[in-house]
């Protein structure tokens, strides 16, 4: 979704749940930090700490390594 105020703000992908947009100098979307829920609670289901599964189902796309600034959609 997108409100003019502040831009389209993506909260799930094909990827999976959306927790950090990164933006370019210009607030520009340049990528994205998600998490794959079907791998963190395949992993859990497996025994995997909680917090090992999240790391491991963590992924990114686009340049948001390159981010000038990471926010979280839900809030900013």
């Amino acid at each position: 979704f997108a409100t003019k105020a502040k831009g389209p703000r993506y909260l799930e992908m094909a990827e999976g749940y959306v927790t950090r947009v990164g933006v370019n100098e210009k607030d520009e979307i340049i990528g994205y930090e998600f998490v794959n829920l079907g791998k963190m609670m395949d992993a859990i289901k497996k025994g995997v700490d909680a917090n090992e599964a999240l790391a491991k189902a963590k992924g990114s796309y686009g340049r948001f390594a390159e981010a000038v600034k990471v926010i979280d959609p839900r809030h900013e």
